[in-house]
């Protein structure tokens, strides 16, 4: 797509499987797309060891060395790229760093004009049934840039269907809108927009307006590919469930500053792990 500008990708990874699934799906959602790749890994000084159940070499592979040497970790990661991908749209590089992952995240955005954070979730069983680990949350929360989760199970295949629930109470910017279009244009994807209700009252003026100014957008730009859906009477996290499971739904789109589905989807230590979870990337969008 060579009307694309070039994206600049941070795809953080702490070697684990779950960081080489979600740099596999990014790359293939960005076949076409003309992309650089900054895999970068920050390594916190206080932990002087890698867990040893790990996709990449153990101590005996550097020399029975007692503590990894994580740059070599790294050269080997990104040498792996070379192996496994092959696409002259796509550059890689490796980029260290020590200290607070917040802190490298928001430095390499700034140095390198990041325009998508790509991060895998950690395994469920690794979480004591946490949805989220803290910092995937920490990121798409406190760091202003789009972010695309990848959970442990989610194998790259055409975006047919994006998912967008909304309680229609902000409103989509330019910036938001380009975004989302940008996903959608990526395979032609169809978009459901889905709110969640269960009050029997109507929308709100408010609500109304951001809704109003929402379609207007989608009836113009994708006129065949957009539809909506209201689901009343459930929590959100079963109709979203449901709903994906009945749409076959590839992937969740939402907007950061939507807190209270954030909230209620991902963070709620309370909330039960349903297959979408596992299943489904998240592209979180900032404004």
């Amino acid at each position: 797509m060579s009307n694309y500008p070039t994206k600049n990708i941070l795809v953080p990874v702490d070697f684990s499987e779950n960081s080489w699934n979600a740099l596999s799906y990014a790359v293939a959602l960005y076949k076409k797309i003309r992309c650089n790749f900054y895999i970068l890994h920050v390594a916190n000084l206080k932990d002087q060891h890698i867990d040893a159940a790990r996709l990449f070499p153990t101590p005996a592979d550097f020399g029975n060395q007692t503590v990894f040497d994580k740059k070599k970790l790294l050269d080997v990661f990104l040498d792996k790229t070379g192996h496994h991908f092959d696409n002259e749209n796509h550059d890689f590089s490796g980029h260290m760093e020590y200290g607070n992952l917040l802190d490298a995240v928001r430095r390499q955005m700034s140095e390198k004009q990041i325009d998508l954070i790509v991060m895998g979730t950690t395994g469920i069983h690794n979480l004591k049934k946490k949805v989220m680990g803290s910092n995937t949350g920490a990121i798409i929360t406190r760091v202003r840039c789009n972010s695309l989760i990848v959970p442990e199970k989610a194998q790259y295949k055409p975006l047919r269907s994006i998912a967008f629930p909304t309680d229609f109470n902000i409103f989509y910017t330019p910036k938001v809108l380009k975004s989302l279009s940008e996903v959608l244009n990526l395979n032609t994807s169809n978009l459901h927009v889905v709110h969640v209700s269960n009050s029997q009252v109507g929308f709100t003026d408010g609500q109304k307006a951001n809704k109003d100014y929402l379609f207007d957008y989608l009836d113009e730009v994708f006129p065949t590919n957009h539809d909506f859906a209201i689901i009343r009477d459930k929590k959100i996290v079963h109709a979203i469930q449901d709903f994906v499971s009945e749409n076959n739904i590839g992937m969740i789109s939402m907007i950061a500053r939507n807190l209270n589905f954030l909230q209620q989807l991902f963070f709620d230590s309370k909330v039960k792990i349903m297959s979408f979870h596992t299943s489904v990337p998240m592209m979180v969008i900032h404004e």
